[in-house]
């Protein structure tokens, strides 16, 4: 399979699943739940990174992959749902940063 139609396919299923987690109860159910492990790892993430002197987003970045496969490991969580946490994870960065500026 070419690079094109390997790409294609796997941006239909992220699309399938976003989709998927939008429309239907159970996947608000799983969005949910997803916010709400991505918000309690936030917190460990966020109290690791004060014990750091001048932390910077590649530190957490790494701090993010490093909890997040060993979250998804215990919890036994899908590649795709390992995937989209560790996304908004990273997103967090910014507010996390305006927050260390101001402590």
């Amino acid at each position: 399979m070419g690079n094109f139609k390997r790409g294609l396919f796997l941006g239909g299923l992220l699309g399938a699943a976003l989709m998927w987690l939008n429309v239907t109860p159970k996947g608000k159910e799983m969005r949910a739940k997803l916010t709400t492990e991505a918000d309690l790892l936030f917190k460990e993430l966020k109290e690791s990174l004060k014990k750091l002197e001048g932390p910077t987003r590649e530190m957490y970045d790494a701090l993010v992959e490093r909890a997040v496969e060993e979250y998804a490991a215990k919890k036994e969580m899908a590649a795709d749902m390992k995937n989209m946490l560790m996304k908004e994870l990273k997103k967090r960065w910014k507010n996390l940063a305006a927050d260390l500026r101001n402590k």
